[in-house]
């Protein structure tokens, strides 16, 4: 009855303390963030093709990151770029070709670019969906309605498959003004980084739940700032990374326990977690 008693008496002064029964055993909860597949596997396969997207869910990535452009017909496709020049066999700006002509091109081996509905059709909830959105080249925003009906047509957001993306706040506000149950992450921009303060977290707060930043960028500061305003933060990579070993860089983001990491080889930033994460 008193080893009982003295029990009680125990759990009650660690609860009252704020200590947690992790603390004082010794254990600490396993760290996993998200890991997003940034334009799919594309370190192994084509940038936003269906074989890219295909080698990252088969690699256990929590998300498929897609970029959207807006072809002249007003279609919603996979596309980093705003021109069709460095990822196919064609020349020209997304704006200004149609989706069939569009069709007609070739990505490498011979894949073709897709529409996100296209895309969501072919892996449906079989995973989740991180999903760039852009203003246009008149800084006006046009996709948003679009996007969100066929979200909902497909169930992604009652069944939380996706989040939305974008260093465009006008577009991310009217997303949150559509269905302000997507989550969403505003990108932020080198400088902004640099300058970012309270306010501005708790401006984005209200729209958003996350921020994402360039990897070299993330601190335990930024971190603590990002989750005093209940903002998780994601880290990605560009490509001068890789010359400075992304590999290292991924690493000491896991050392900080960044809420997520984007990735062009998702089997690789797994295997780079923390032991008891695995």
């Amino acid at each position: 009855m008193k080893k009982i008693t003295y029990i009680i008496i125990l759990f009650t002064l660690l609860l009252s303390s704020g200590c947690s029964i992790h603390e004082a055993s010794g254990k600490t909860p396993d760290y996993r963030p998200l890991v997003i597949a940034h334009r799919g596997a594309s370190d192994l396969e084509p940038e936003h093709t269906l074989s890219s997207y295909k080698k990252a869910i088969k690699d256990k990535a929590d998300y498929i990151e897609i970029d959207l452009e807006e072809t002249k017909d007003g279609q919603l496709v996979a596309i980093h770029d705003d021109s069709v020049d460095r990822t196919t066999n064609g020349t020209g700006y997304i704006r200004d070709l149609t989706l069939s002509q569009i069709k007609n091109l070739n990505l490498a081996k011979g894949e073709k670019i897709q529409t996100i509905e296209e895309i969501i059709k072919t892996f449906k909830l079989s995973t989740k969906y991180y999903i760039e959105t852009r203003e246009n080249k008149n800084g006006q925003i046009t996709m948003e309605k679009q996007l969100v009906k066929i979200l909902k047509k497909y169930n992604l957001i009652d069944r939380n498959k996706v989040i939305i993306e974008s260093f465009s706040e006008k577009s991310l506000k009217k997303i949150h003004s559509l269905d302000s149950n997507i989550p969403i992450t505003r990108l932020i921009r080198t400088q902004e980084v640099r300058d970012i303060d309270d306010k501005a977290l708790k401006n984005i707060s209200k729209y958003a739940s996350t921020i994402g930043i360039k990897a070299k960028l993330a601190n335990p500061t930024i971190l603590k700032k990002a989750h005093k305003h209940d903002l998780k933060l994601h880290v990605y990579f560009t490509n001068s990374d890789k010359s400075n070993n992304e590999g290292k860089l991924i690493k000491s983001c896991y050392k900080i326990k960044v809420d997520g990491v984007f990735t062009n080889n998702p089997a690789s930033a797994i295997s780079k977690l923390p032991k008891q994460t695995k």
